[in-house]
């Protein structure tokens, strides 16, 4: 989203700790990002998208490209990456230590700041307003990725047939014990981290004090990786594998990325080929054919990437 030719400011802005607490934002603003939901989910209606997500986006912006990228630093989760060549391109990168439940959260974040900020940042590619990016904008795409991923309606009718199928409701109001169960179940659904599940029953005005829950916050995700009847589904939720992400033509980019560097022979690069046993007939056109575009961008992105998270190299 910024120049990478500036180390300083691209490590400014690299997403490190979501803020899931909204309560910053007016009215106007949450109401914005509410109807940007509806008009971006209207395929979805209230139909949980979780892993989904990385298809949805590169079906709804074909230029968007993701990357996973193994960053040194567990705290980052992700980064939008807009090349200055000016091509209608842009990168979503997001950090392939980090748990697929982050990963998923990671992109729609970098999604809110794709559709908001490119023309901006097009216009003006070596200005960026640091700190707006990491108060109120930051605050408005974890808002919007929350909202996106459990939309208020959905939120709505969970409560509600949460209540139906537990008979102790009858005559009392949901308490503390009560919406934690709910978070867990809502986690696990929905595929959005647990900590935004409890902002997002805050924000939605179903609990009062949110501050009871992250102060248990420890003990309510121990209870979610402990259930036996969600084992398999919270095993992949928090393993760092991402096979929504095809991997395979990373590989193929990077062997060709290799080539035309010149850090491998075409005989080495064939033979690493028959090795993973990739597509040779794939592997030999990139002898043959320069994807000008495409090919430059990779370099740069990877490079700098490289240049930043492992100087020592």
């Amino acid at each position: 989203m910024i120049s990478l030719n500036n180390q300083e400011l691209f490590k400014k802005y690299y997403q490190i700790e979501y803020d899931f607490n909204t309560t910053a934002l007016t009215e106007e603003e949450i109401d914005e990002i509410k109807e940007l939901v509806k008009e971006k989910r209207v395929n979805y209606a209230l139909a949980p998208v979780g892993a989904k997500i990385f298809d949805w986006i590169s079906e709804q912006a074909s230029n968007i490209r993701f990357e996973l990228a193994d960053f040194d630093s567990d705290k980052i989760d992700g980064l939008l990456y807009i090349p200055q060549s000016g091509l209608e391109k842009a990168y979503i990168v997001l950090n392939s230590k980090k748990p697929l439940i982050n990963q998923i959260f990671a992109a729609v974040h970098e999604y809110y700041h794709y559709v908001t900020d490119y023309a901006k940042i097009k216009r003006q590619p070596y200005i960026c307003s640091l700190s707006a990016l990491q108060n109120v904008n930051e605050k408005k795409a974890c808002r919007f990725a929350a909202e996106f991923l459990l939309p208020e309606d959905a939120l709505r009718n969970e409560v509600k047939f949460f209540k139906k199928r537990m008979p102790a409701f009858m005559g009392r109001k949901m308490e503390f014990d009560d919406y934690a169960i709910l978070s867990i179940f809502l986690t696990v659904k929905y595929q959005l981290p647990l900590k935004a599940v409890l902002y997002r029953l805050y924000e939605e005005k179903y609990i009062n004090n949110v501050d009871e829950y992250i102060k248990n916050y420890d003990f309510i995700k121990s209870v979610l990786l402990g259930i036996n009847i969600y084992e398999a589904d919270v095993k992949h939720l928090y393993s760092t594998g991402n096979a929504y992400l095809k991997i395979e033509g990373l590989i193929y980019r990077q062997m060709k990325m290799a080539y035309d560097m010149g850090y491998a022979t075409r005989e080495e690069i064939l033979s690493d080929a028959e090795v993973l046993d990739l597509d040779i007939q794939l592997i030999s056109e990139f002898f043959d054919v320069i994807e000008e575009d495409e090919d430059e961008d990779d370099t740069e992105l990877m490079s700098r990437i490289k240049q930043i998270w492992r100087p020592e190299e």
